[in-house]
C-alpha cells in the first residue's frame, strides 16, 4: 500500500536565519562556552571553532524550531525542552569545537581535550536543569557526580535522538512544577 504524495506541489519554505542572528546565536554560545571553561579551569584560548559546523547548529536548530511550528502547533513545547535539547543535540552530531592535545597537558586536561564537546553539551545541561531543581544539585552530591557521569558517557558513547535528549528534561521540570504548583507565588516555567 502506497500513498499518493498530496505534498509534491506545495513548498513549504524555510528562510535561513540572516547574518545577525546568526552571529547573535554564536555569541551565546561563545559565552556558555566560557562559563564553562572558568567552572572547568580551562583556558578558553585553546578551544577551536569550526565555524561553519557551528553555524550548522544553529540553523538545524532554527529548522527544527520551524518543524514545532508547523506540526506542533497546539503543543507548546518548553523553551528548555525545544531549544536546549536541539542544541545540545547538533552540538554532539557536529562537534564544532576541538583542542589540540599539548604534551604537557595532565590528565584532567586531556580528559577535556578528547571530548570537549560532550564537556560543553554536559555543562549546558546541568546549568539548565540545576535552575528547575536546584535542591538536587544543592543536596545530593553523590547523587549529582553519578548522573553526570552517565550523562557524560552517553553523550560520547551512546545514540541519543533529539526526542531522548527532550524526555531527558521532563523529571526536572515536571518536579519544578509539582514543587511550585502549590505556592502562592508559583513560577511555572
Amino acid at each position: 500500500m502506497t500513498f499518493e504524495n498530496r505534498w509534491k506541489n506545495e513548498i513549504i519554505p524555510y528562510s535561513k536565519p540572516d547574518k545577525e542572528y546568526i552571529k547573535k546565536a554564536m555569541l551565546q554560545i561563545e559565552d556558555v562556552v566560557k562559563t564553562y571553561c572558568d567552572i572547568a579551569d580551562f583556558d578558553f584560548s585553546r578551544i577551536k571553532v569550526n565555524v561553519p559546523a557551528l553555524e550548522d547548529v544553529i540553523i538545524r536548530t532554527d529548522m527544527r524550531i520551524l518543524y514545532f511550528a508547523v506540526f506542533h502547533q497546539e503543543m507548546k513545547p518548553n523553551e528548555y525542552k525545544r531549544i536546549t535539547g536541539l542544541l545540545v543535540f547538533w552540538l554532539l552530531k557536529r562537534h564544532p569545537f576541538w583542542v589540540e592535545a599539548l604534551p604537557t597537558d595532565d590528565e584532567q586536561i586531556a580528559r577535556i581535550v578528547s571530548c570537549i564537546n560532550e564537556k560543553i553539551a554536559l555543562h549546558i545541561v546541568v546549568s539548565l536543569l540545576s535552575e528547575y531543581n536546584s535542591d538536587f544539585f544543592e543536596h545530593g552530591e553523590d547523587l549529582v557526580n553519578s548522573y553526570t557521569r552517565e550523562l557524560e558517557y552517553s553523550f560520547t558513547y551512546r545514540d541519543l535522538s533529539k526526542e531522548s535528549l527532550f524526555l531527558l528534561f521532563d523529571p526536572f521540570y515536571y518536579e519544578h512544577v509539582f514543587a511550585n504548583s502549590y505556592k502562592d507565588d508559583a513560577v511555572v516555567f
